[in-house]
């Protein structure tokens, strides 16, 4: 009797808990990038999501850039399915030459998913 008692509760254990990870993978946020670029010019040009990527993807045009460290957040402007998002990158084109930074996750702030990057 106890072996089918101690038997039905780890089934319900296990529904559960798979319940709980199609729940959450099914779930949808916004996605933030917090973004540091060291020059200053650059405009945001949207983001996509390619193969798993969110790429948010910004452009620098002219001859000329100061030489300064500005800082913004770029937030999505619909909710993504966690379960499609594997990695985020910002991507910045200075006049045709294109740098890839992966951003790292920071934290969850309400319906927010955080990411940090920085322009090395």
């Amino acid at each position: 009797m106890m072996k089918k008692v101690l038997g039905a509760i780890a089934l319900i254990f296990v529904v559960a808990g798979a319940y709980g990870i199609m729940h959450y993978a099914n779930e949808e946020r916004y996605y933030s990038l917090r973004a540091t670029f060291r020059m200053a010019g650059v405009g945001y040009k949207g983001y996509e999501l390619r193969d798993g990527t969110l790429v948010f993807k910004f452009e620098r045009k002219g001859d000329v850039f100061a030489q300064v460290i500005v800082s913004k957040e770029y937030t999505t402007s619909e909710k993504i399915p966690i379960k499609d998002v594997k990695k985020v990158i910002m991507e910045i084109t200075t006049n045709g030459t294109t740098k890839v930074y992966e951003a790292k996750f920071v934290g969850r702030e309400g319906e927010k998913m955080i990411y940090e990057a920085i322009e090395r």
